[in-house]
């Protein structure tokens, strides 16, 4: 194990064997394991841990584990405390973002005071082959399917060669101990369904299947890089920079073929799904003035040319849902199903479930925070009512009300996320399906 993961550091060119290294340690087996591997490889090292207060006790053991684990090693070690949920209300995002953000944010500036450009995490093959999956149930191209890369900037992964099994092995030979994070077990998480029901029922089938699945991946990634190639060979040709904003030629671009696929590589990058990629081709031979608009990006079509604006205003940004069961990127967890109306019972009293008329409401749908002059119709009433009034009706305070979400069916607001629902959108006798939308952690 410490040979191959010598050898990985080197083939991939992750790190010298003078290279000082930061590793990011929660205290699991795998970055207990990484560090093993990292400090009786001879490397100097520093341990970094986060700890968000989200499972009370479990969280300082976690945070007393790593400190003494540090001292066994001899290592010095930063650890910061975050007020994960403050920062997800105050930023409009998901726990879940909200402590990838924080962890990463202060991994970098602590990399930048020490003067350090190596920060390794300790993904492992499995974690590889859990993202491959996730991304296919989400719908992705080529890049999808290429699974965690080894570095991306000053991060590196230099457990990826190495199975979970694998690890799990390398624990016990050596006696190393770790904590168990609770919440690996709950299926609460998409990549837990993965984890626990998905890879067994493949390893039924062959028994090899990890392995098997990195050399796919292996051979993926090679592809990758040939396919990238030529996508970015074609988008120099395509894309001018204007110093505000990109310009793209339009003639050129509709020639392109399978023009889906084209039009997929090349606005990924900017924020745009899959299915809003192929909806763009809607709009090349639309009048001028049509726009998609993606959580970073505004593409417009101008006459003979597209415009793409990158757009800082977090009120521009925009979220997809493509169907219900699609697993859009959202920026806070949410379940959609669909309900046969013969066993749906009651309405709940809970402002964080959304009921709809699932025969009436128009995908993709899309979610947006509040502007200026929306109106809706309030449930229970056949008049237009104001964001605006509603928010002063009902004394909604303005932090909260700035950081409120709109789910709109087509130009239509369908919900006032955590408040209302419009009744446009309700349940009546005849409905025969209804959209069941339910939000965990609220953004406002």
């Amino acid at each position: 194990m410490i040979n191959r993961f010598r050898s990985y550091l080197v083939d991939n060119e992750l790190c010298r064997e003078d290279d000082p290294v930061m590793l990011a340690v929660s205290g699991g087996i795998d970055s207990v394991v990484m560090t093993d591997l990292f400090i009786t490889s001879g490397y100097r090292c520093m341990l970094l841990h986060c700890n968000f207060g989200l499972r009370g006790d479990e969280s300082e053991g976690d945070e007393a584990f790593v400190r003494s684990l540090a001292a066994r090693y001899d290592a010095p070690v930063f650890v910061k405390r975050f007020d994960c949920e403050g920062y997800a209300e105050e930023n409009g995002v998901s726990i879940q973002m909200a402590a990838r953000e924080l962890r990463y944010d202060w991994f970098d500036k602590v990399s930048d005071d020490q003067k350090i450009d190596r920060i390794a995490t300790a993904h492992n093959l499995n974690d590889s082959v859990e993202t491959v999956f996730l991304n296919m149930a989400r719908g992705t191209g080529i890049r999808g399917i290429t699974g965690i890369p080894a570095h991306n900037g000053k991060y590196i992964r230099p457990l990826l060669f190495s199975s979970r099994e694998e690890i799990t092995d390398y624990a016990r030979a050596h006696q190393l101990e770790f904590r168990e994070d609770s919440s690996n077990v709950s299926r609460k998480y998409q990549r837990n369904i993965i984890r626990h029901d998905l890879i067994p029922l493949m390893e039924s089938l062959n028994p090899a299947f990890i392995s098997t699945m990195g050399e796919n991946i292996s051979r993926f990634n090679d592809a990758h890089k040939i396919y990238r190639e030529q996508v970015d060979h074609v988008k120099q040709e395509l894309f001018s920079d204007m110093g505000t904003h990109l310009e793209i030629n339009l003639v050129s671009l509709k020639k392109m073929s399978p023009l889906g696929s084209w039009l997929y590589e090349l606005f990924s990058d900017y924020g745009y799904s899959m299915d809003q990629c192929l909806n763009i081709r809607e709009i090349l031979n639309s009048a001028s003035g049509k726009q998609f608009i993606s959580p970073t990006h505004r593409l417009y079509k101008d006459r003979d040319r597209l415009l793409l604006f990158e757009t800082k205003d977090a009120s521009f940004q925009r979220y997809y849902i493509d169907a219900p069961g699609s697993d859009a990127t959202l920026p806070f967890p949410m379940d959609i199903e669909v309900l046969d109306r013969d066993s749906f019972d009651d309405i709940p009293d809970d402002p964080n479930i959304a009921f709809l008329d699932h025969d009436l409401v128009t995908f993709p749908l899309m979610l947006r925070k509040w502007q200026h002059g929306d109106y809706f119709f309030p449930l229970g009433m056949d008049q237009m009512k104001k964001l605006s009034d509603f928010f002063i009706d009902n004394k909604v305070p303005v932090p909260i009300k700035k950081h409120t979400w709109i789910l709109t069916s087509g130009n239509k607001i369908a919900w006032i996320m955590g408040m209302r629902i419009d009744n446009r959108f309700r349940i009546s006798r005849e409905t025969k399906k209804i959209l069941k939308l339910q939000i965990y952690d609220r953004a406002f």
